[in-house]
Protein backbone atom coordinates (compact mmCIF):
# COMPACT_ATOMS: atom_id res chain seq x y z
CA UNK A 1 0.00 0.00 0.00
CA UNK A 2 1.43 3.35 -1.05
CA UNK A 3 1.73 6.27 1.35
CA UNK A 4 -0.60 8.35 -0.83
CA UNK A 5 -3.39 5.76 -0.63
CA UNK A 6 -2.96 5.43 3.15
CA UNK A 7 -3.12 9.21 3.65
CA UNK A 8 -6.24 9.40 1.48
CA UNK A 9 -7.86 6.63 3.52
CA UNK A 10 -6.91 8.29 6.82
CA UNK A 11 -8.32 11.67 5.76
CA UNK A 12 -11.55 10.10 4.49
CA UNK A 13 -11.87 8.11 7.73
CA UNK A 14 -11.48 11.23 9.88
CA UNK A 15 -14.23 13.01 7.94
CA UNK A 16 -16.51 10.01 8.43
CA UNK A 17 -15.70 9.59 12.13
CA UNK A 18 -16.28 13.22 13.10
CA UNK A 19 -19.63 13.43 11.32
CA UNK A 20 -22.63 13.29 13.70
CA UNK A 21 -24.42 9.99 14.11
CA UNK A 22 -26.08 7.85 16.79
CA UNK A 23 -22.74 6.91 18.35
CA UNK A 24 -21.64 10.54 18.62
CA UNK A 25 -25.04 11.57 20.02
CA UNK A 26 -24.86 8.88 22.70
CA UNK A 27 -21.27 9.75 23.57
CA UNK A 28 -21.88 13.47 23.93
CA UNK A 29 -25.10 13.07 25.91
CA UNK A 30 -23.43 10.58 28.23
CA UNK A 31 -20.37 12.77 28.70
CA UNK A 32 -22.40 15.87 29.51
CA UNK A 33 -24.84 14.25 31.91
CA UNK A 34 -23.07 11.19 33.32
CA UNK A 35 -19.47 12.34 33.46
CA UNK A 36 -16.15 11.26 32.01
CA UNK A 37 -16.06 7.75 33.46
CA UNK A 38 -19.44 6.87 31.97
CA UNK A 39 -18.42 8.26 28.57
CA UNK A 40 -15.10 6.40 28.62
CA UNK A 41 -17.01 3.18 29.34
CA UNK A 42 -18.59 3.49 25.88
CA UNK A 43 -15.29 3.59 23.99
CA UNK A 44 -14.40 -0.14 24.16
CA UNK A 45 -17.88 -0.91 22.84
CA UNK A 46 -17.47 1.40 19.85
CA UNK A 47 -14.02 -0.08 19.17
CA UNK A 48 -15.23 -3.69 19.31
CA UNK A 49 -18.36 -2.85 17.33
CA UNK A 50 -16.34 -1.31 14.49
CA UNK A 51 -13.91 -4.23 14.54
CA UNK A 52 -16.72 -6.80 14.34
CA UNK A 53 -18.55 -4.82 11.63
CA UNK A 54 -15.39 -4.59 9.52
CA UNK A 55 -14.63 -8.27 9.99
CA UNK A 56 -18.18 -9.31 9.09
CA UNK A 57 -18.18 -7.09 6.01
CA UNK A 58 -15.11 -8.85 4.63
CA UNK A 59 -16.26 -12.28 5.80
CA UNK A 60 -19.17 -12.14 3.39
CA UNK A 61 -21.92 -10.96 5.72
CA UNK A 62 -22.16 -7.67 3.85
CA UNK A 63 -22.72 -9.52 0.61
CA UNK A 64 -25.30 -11.72 2.34
CA UNK A 65 -27.21 -8.66 3.54
CA UNK A 66 -27.24 -7.27 0.01
CA UNK A 67 -28.34 -10.58 -1.50
CA UNK A 68 -30.88 -11.71 1.10
CA UNK A 69 -33.93 -9.58 1.82
CA UNK A 70 -34.73 -11.70 4.89
CA UNK A 71 -31.35 -11.28 6.58
CA UNK A 72 -31.25 -7.61 5.71
CA UNK A 73 -34.68 -7.12 7.30
CA UNK A 74 -33.63 -8.96 10.47
CA UNK A 75 -30.54 -6.78 10.91
CA UNK A 76 -32.45 -3.64 9.99
CA UNK A 77 -35.29 -4.12 12.47
CA UNK A 78 -32.99 -5.24 15.29
CA UNK A 79 -30.83 -2.16 14.82
CA UNK A 80 -33.79 0.20 14.48
CA UNK A 81 -35.55 -1.23 17.53
CA UNK A 82 -32.45 -0.91 19.69
CA UNK A 83 -31.74 2.69 18.65
CA UNK A 84 -35.35 3.72 19.31
CA UNK A 85 -35.34 1.88 22.66
CA UNK A 86 -32.20 3.74 23.76
CA UNK A 87 -33.62 7.05 22.51
CA UNK A 88 -36.87 6.62 24.46
CA UNK A 89 -34.93 5.56 27.56
CA UNK A 90 -32.69 8.63 27.32
CA UNK A 91 -35.71 10.91 26.82
CA UNK A 92 -37.26 9.59 30.03
CA UNK A 93 -33.98 9.94 31.89
CA UNK A 94 -33.74 13.63 30.98
CA UNK A 95 -36.51 14.58 33.36
CA UNK A 96 -34.60 13.03 36.25
CA UNK A 97 -31.37 14.92 35.66
CA UNK A 98 -30.46 17.41 38.33
CA UNK A 99 -27.13 18.93 39.21
CA UNK A 100 -24.17 17.07 37.78
CA UNK A 101 -22.84 14.76 40.46
CA UNK A 102 -20.46 11.82 40.32
CA UNK A 103 -22.42 8.59 40.14
CA UNK A 104 -21.68 4.91 40.00
CA UNK A 105 -20.93 3.70 36.48
CA UNK A 106 -21.75 0.27 35.11
CA UNK A 107 -18.81 -0.13 32.73
CA UNK A 108 -20.00 -3.43 31.26
CA UNK A 109 -23.43 -2.00 30.51
CA UNK A 110 -21.94 1.06 28.84
CA UNK A 111 -19.60 -1.04 26.72
CA UNK A 112 -22.40 -3.40 25.70
CA UNK A 113 -24.67 -0.49 24.81
CA UNK A 114 -22.04 1.10 22.54
CA UNK A 115 -21.19 -2.26 20.96
CA UNK A 116 -24.81 -3.04 20.10
CA UNK A 117 -25.42 0.43 18.63
CA UNK A 118 -22.51 -0.15 16.25
CA UNK A 119 -22.83 -3.79 15.31
CA UNK A 120 -26.63 -4.04 14.99
CA UNK A 121 -26.76 -1.23 12.45
CA UNK A 122 -26.69 -2.80 8.96
CA UNK A 123 -25.35 0.50 7.65
CA UNK A 124 -22.08 -0.18 9.49
CA UNK A 125 -21.43 -3.48 7.72
CA UNK A 126 -22.58 -2.21 4.33
CA UNK A 127 -20.52 0.96 4.79
CA UNK A 128 -17.29 -0.92 5.44
CA UNK A 129 -17.98 -3.26 2.54
CA UNK A 130 -18.42 -0.28 0.19
CA UNK A 131 -15.78 2.03 1.66
CA UNK A 132 -12.65 0.01 2.33
CA UNK A 133 -12.31 -1.91 -0.98
CA UNK A 134 -11.75 1.44 -2.72
CA UNK A 135 -8.33 1.59 -1.02
CA UNK A 136 -7.32 -2.04 -1.64
CA UNK A 137 -4.95 -2.75 -4.53
CA UNK A 138 -5.93 -5.91 -6.41
CA UNK A 139 -2.31 -6.70 -7.36
CA UNK A 140 -1.12 -6.83 -3.73
CA UNK A 141 -1.79 -9.32 -0.91
CA UNK A 142 -5.18 -8.66 0.65
CA UNK A 143 -4.68 -9.37 4.36
CA UNK A 144 -1.71 -7.03 4.99
CA UNK A 145 -3.70 -4.22 3.37
CA UNK A 146 -6.79 -5.00 5.45
CA UNK A 147 -4.68 -5.07 8.60
CA UNK A 148 -3.38 -1.57 7.85
CA UNK A 149 -6.84 -0.23 6.98
CA UNK A 150 -8.51 -1.82 10.01
CA UNK A 151 -5.81 -0.59 12.40
CA UNK A 152 -5.86 2.93 10.97
CA UNK A 153 -9.64 3.26 11.18
CA UNK A 154 -9.81 1.84 14.71
CA UNK A 155 -7.02 4.07 16.05
CA UNK A 156 -8.58 7.17 14.47
CA UNK A 157 -11.93 6.10 15.90
CA UNK A 158 -10.51 5.90 19.42
CA UNK A 159 -8.84 9.31 19.07
CA UNK A 160 -12.07 10.86 17.76
CA UNK A 161 -14.13 9.33 20.55
CA UNK A 162 -11.63 10.53 23.14
CA UNK A 163 -11.85 14.05 21.73
CA UNK A 164 -15.66 14.03 21.92
CA UNK A 165 -15.43 12.65 25.45
CA UNK A 166 -13.06 15.37 26.67
CA UNK A 167 -15.05 18.14 25.01
CA UNK A 168 -18.42 16.96 26.33
CA UNK A 169 -17.26 16.25 29.87
CA UNK A 170 -15.29 19.49 30.14
CA UNK A 171 -18.12 21.61 28.73
CA UNK A 172 -20.81 19.82 30.70
CA UNK A 173 -19.52 21.23 33.97
CA UNK A 174 -20.39 24.75 32.85
CA UNK A 175 -23.95 23.98 31.76
CA UNK A 176 -27.05 24.43 33.87
CA UNK A 177 -29.20 21.42 34.73
CA UNK A 178 -31.95 22.73 32.45
CA UNK A 179 -29.63 23.05 29.45
CA UNK A 180 -28.19 19.62 30.08
CA UNK A 181 -31.72 18.18 30.08
CA UNK A 182 -32.35 19.86 26.73
CA UNK A 183 -29.13 18.43 25.30
CA UNK A 184 -29.95 15.00 26.71
CA UNK A 185 -33.33 15.08 24.98
CA UNK A 186 -31.61 16.27 21.79
CA UNK A 187 -29.35 13.22 21.94
CA UNK A 188 -32.39 11.04 22.57
CA UNK A 189 -34.10 12.57 19.55
CA UNK A 190 -31.03 11.83 17.42
CA UNK A 191 -31.12 8.17 18.44
CA UNK A 192 -34.85 7.88 17.75
CA UNK A 193 -34.38 9.61 14.40
CA UNK A 194 -31.47 7.31 13.53
CA UNK A 195 -33.65 4.33 14.41
CA UNK A 196 -36.39 5.61 12.12
CA UNK A 197 -33.88 6.08 9.29
CA UNK A 198 -32.54 2.55 9.76
CA UNK A 199 -36.11 1.22 9.71
CA UNK A 200 -36.69 3.05 6.42
CA UNK A 201 -33.54 1.64 4.80
CA UNK A 202 -33.92 -0.36 1.63
CA UNK A 203 -31.58 -3.14 0.60
CA UNK A 204 -28.95 -1.84 -1.88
Amino acid sequence: MSLEIWISFALASVLILVSPGPAVALLIATGINRGRKAALALLPGFFLGDLVAMTLSFAGVGALLMASAEWFSIFKWLGAAYLIYLGVKMWREAGQLGDLKPAGVNIRLGTAKAFLITVLNPKSILFFMAFMPQFVAADQPLFPQLAILFSTFLVLGVLTDLSYTLLSTSGGRFLTARLRRVLHRSGAGCLIGAGALVAAMRRP
